[in-house]
């Protein structure tokens, strides 16, 4: 065996904790301080404070990623000249049943005009058949359109503002004892209605108002169906109307099973919103890496916000000069104005030789 000598020394082996604060901080990251152990534990606890906070916010933000149902990413609202007419569907209160048409075929089901500034126009619609939950009547009014016409007048002398409005009648019927029209509305870019119900044999008012969510399903079986030919697999559009109305007039005698409903637009601004369908998606992946790539940028901006890298203190002058888009502007700022003559190298020359 070969002995050590007594001047060899022997480092004890460093503890975890100690392992974690290199780490955290190297040792000598202050040696040029004037307080180098000082500022050494308050930079490692502000810098385990930092890091404490920063992980929470990961942590916070990928449950809410993963657990909060979806992911909205932004909202914004923009005005449009004109929407699309809704369509409407007419069914049954109760679930399982079907609407009740008219019996003979001179007997109308659905009748559509429209109100606009040359006054009350037929619309040429028919009810069709269409099914849910229950069977209903749809009436398809993709052809036709709702303008914002609020700022014109039908009489300027008068200065009357009118908008646009659909009215509807229609003798579907309900089966069931309750005799209440359960009533979808929709468009062709979401065929998905959103209900509201009105007591058969009675006229309903209402208001519209458009909410767009763009749905953004960035999934294996989205992409599998984009390449199946389905564009918008991926972004999907979901229209929402939002129905205010109330029933007006006196309850209508129940031999004309006739009912009424009208709508127009109470504002054409429209509340986009785009988020994610799912509450875990490759979107929600693709999220997550950003964040942890944006962790760097975060980490840097506060090194550099609080113990930038040291450097040496250089009492020289640093010698410049003047670009010449600086120069150019000079010369434009101070024209006129006088200031230092310029000389060339052969100034002096001259000089001497008139001086001579």
């Amino acid at each position: 065996m070969v002995a050590s000598s007594a001047g060899d020394s022997v480092d004890p082996p460093r503890t975890y904790w100690e392992d974690f604060k290199e780490w955290l901080l190297p040792s000598t990251s202050f040696k040029n301080s004037r307080t180098p152990r000082a500022d050494l534990l308050y930079a490692r606890v502000l810098l385990a404070l930092f890091y404490a906070a920063l992980t929470g916010l990961f942590v916070y933000t990928v449950v809410r990623l993963c657990y909060s149902g979806r992911i909205e990413l932004f909202s914004n609202l923009y005005k449009v000249d004109f929407v699309e007419a809704p369509s409407l569907a007419f069914c049954p209160f109760n679930p399982n049943q079907s609407i009740e048409w008219p019996d003979g075929k001179e007997n109308f089901a659905v009748s559509a005009n429209k109100m606009d500034l040359d006054g009350e126009h037929h619309l040429h619609v028919k009810a069709g058949n269409c099914s849910f939950d229950r069977a209903c009547g749809c009436v398809d009014m993709s052809a036709f359109h709702l303008t914002d016409i609020s700022r014109e007048t039908m009489n300027p002398a008068h200065g009357m503002v009118s908008r646009e409005s659909i009215q509807f009648r229609t003798n579907l019927t309900d089966s069931s004892s309750e005799k209440v029209i359960k009533v979808g509305i929709y468009d062709s870019y979401d065929k998905s209605p959103d209900w509201f119900y009105v007591d058969q044999g009675t006229m309903f008012l209402g208001q519209l108002e458009l909410i767009i969510w763009t749905v953004v399903d960035v999934s294996i079986t989205g992409l599998i169906n984009t390449f199946k030919g389905d564009l918008r697999a991926m972004v999907k559009n979901r229209h929402i109307f939002r129905y205010t109305s109330q029933s007006v007039g006196a309850k209508q005698h129940q031999s004309t099973r006739e009912t009424t409903v009208r709508y127009e637009m109470k504002t054409f601004f429209v509340e986009e919103t785009m988020s994610s369908h799912r509450a875990f998606s490759l979107y929600t992946v693709g999220v997550i890496l950003s964040l942890v790539a944006l962790r760097y940028v975060v980490v840097d901006a506060f090194f550099l916000a609080m113990m930038p890298e040291y450097k040496e203190k250089n009492q020289e002058i640093k010698m410049r000069e003047l670009t010449p888009t600086a120069v150019w502007m000079r010369n434009i700022c101070l024209c006129g104005m006088g200031g230092d003559e310029e000389q060339s190298e052969n100034d002096p020359l001259l000089k001497k030789g008139v001086e001579a």
